[in-house]
């Protein structure tokens, strides 16, 4: 039995579990918090390899929330303690669980589905997302957690993903990014737990019977240092009911398989649970046969339990499109990345003092940019693309910096290269653009030259590149 040991002391340990969270949350709610629960066969693999002794590592893909905003002790953050259970609840003695938080504040999909391996590592087993309310609700973002998605899986051990969805009240709409996420996730089979549909109705009704009320708001989001309450963040509180709502489903998933692993080893049994019983109209193996011959399969060595969609969800259906697997590269300006920008030597870049350098204010060192001044500057860079064939370039643009423009191509197709604007009317805010889409897999060249012309009112040339990035 997968989770129990001679005694039976660990399915009681979880029985115990979620009795307290029912108790403390009432069942109905932590129903309401499993948005899409699904088959979780990734996840139960897993708790199977953790308790049988090997070591697993838990990534974390967030923003703010996940990074600990406004949180005194990292240990009340909501990953820590559920990091914590999975140790004291699945893994024998001295077997260890590592947690990796890779969350960065003001991220979105659009950054994290190439540069994902800079936050966390390859051989993660188990992957949460939480970018519900980083990503606004546009297709382009979630198109990016679709990328995300598929990088995920494409990595070496395969890694399960929950999908974290937490709540924001301070934006012009409730709804956000993450209400087009819970379609991605539904498609390709990934869970989603949700705090929104959980706290949301008794914000509603608490304020509906007394609309001067913000006793809610205030139990569970972070308050700023002026005693306001910040509905961006959530509080130690909302960090608790995070960790508790992935307690409570990873504990239920946990005793399914204890039920189906039960179920299988008696014959006999098998009809009294759900799913015991033949329904497909065509062999078991018929999905892991399925292959185009010449094409690398992503779903070999798998059954359906486990399959990953040949189409985006964002193609329009035919019988033989099939996705190459997902490998994202990412150059980040930083000389502490695991993939720093590196320009490629002259000719194909500047030499001398007009060069492309790593630069950063001294009133604010930890942003650092790639920067070239001078129009007729060029720096080039060597990418290299997979499934979508695609190149784009992550620069700053800002009305107050005086920021110039660029011409950026793959390739020697400049004609068909891309204008890009430092300058503009909004906030400082750092934008990613595609360059080049449907380019062959493989190495590439990427070329930006700083031009004479510039769309800055006060005639600004400097250029800044924050990464750039192929997939």
């Amino acid at each position: 039995m997968t989770f129990v040991n001679d005694t039976g002391k660990s399915l009681f340990q979880l029985y115990s579990i979620q009795n307290f969270l029912i108790f403390s949350y009432r069942s109905f709610n932590l129903a309401r918090s499993r948005a899409y629960e699904g088959p979780n066969a990734r996840l139960k693999r897993v708790l199977r390899k953790l308790h049988s002794g090997q070591k697993i590592k838990i990534g974390i893909i967030g923003g703010s929330v996940s990074g600990g905003h406004g949180l005194r002790d990292y240990r009340t953050n909501w990953s820590f303690l559920y990091a914590q259970y999975i140790r004291e609840t699945f893994s024998p003695e001295n077997v260890e669980v590592e947690l990796i938080n890779g969350s960065v504040g003001a991220t979105v999909s659009d950054y994290m589905e190439t540069c994902l391996l800079e936050h966390i590592p390859e051989d993660v087993d188990l992957v949460v997302i939480e970018l519900a309310i980083n990503d606004m609700r546009l297709e382009q973002l979630a198109m990016g957690y679709e990328n995300l998605i598929r990088a995920i899986f494409a990595l070496p051990k395969q890694p399960a993903i929950i999908n974290l969805q937490i709540m924001a009240l301070m934006f012009s709409r409730i709804t956000m990014g993450g209400d087009l996420h819970t379609a991605v996730a539904q498609y390709y089979d990934t869970p989603i737990v949700s705090v929104r549909n959980v706290l949301l109705p008794h914000i509603f009704r608490s304020t509906e019977l007394n609309p001067s009320d913000t006793s809610v708001e205030d139990y569970w989001f972070h308050h700023n240092a002026d005693g306001a309450i910040d509905l961006r963040h959530l509080g130690v509180n909302g960090h608790r009911i995070l960790a508790d709502l992935l307690i409570s489903f990873t504990s239920r998933i946990a005793c399914e398989d204890w039920h189906e692993e039960r179920a299988a080893s008696h014959p006999d049994s098998r009809n009294e649970f759900v799913g015991g019983f033949d329904w497909a109209p065509y062999p078991e193996d018929r999905f892991e046969n399925s292959v185009t011959p010449g094409l690398p399969n992503p779903n070999e060595g798998q059954d359906v339990s486990e399959y990953i969609p040949r189409q985006s969800l964002f193609q329009k259906y035919d019988h033989t499109t099939r996705l190459l697997p997902a490998k994202p590269s990412c150059q980040i300006a930083s000389p502490n990345a695991k993939h720093p920008l590196t320009p490629l030597p002259y000719p194909l870049s500047t030499e001398g003092p007009d060069a492309f350098a790593l630069w950063s204010h001294p009133k604010n060192p930890d942003k650092i940019w790639l920067t070239g001044r001078k129009p007729g500057a060029k720096v080039a860079f060597r990418v290299r693309t997979s499934a979508l064939g695609r190149v784009r370039v992550t620069y700053l643009r800002s009305e107050s910096y005086g920021l110039g423009s660029a011409w950026c191509w793959v390739g020697e197709e400049r004609e068909k290269g891309q204008r890009l604007d430092g300058w503009w009317h909004l906030t400082n805010m750092c934008v990613t653009h595609n360059i080049a889409e449907h380019l062959p897999p493989g190495d590439h060249i990427l070329s930006c030259e700083i031009l004479k012309e510039t769309a800055d009112p006060g005639g600004g040339t400097e250029f800044r590149i924050v990464a750039v990035d192929a997939l």
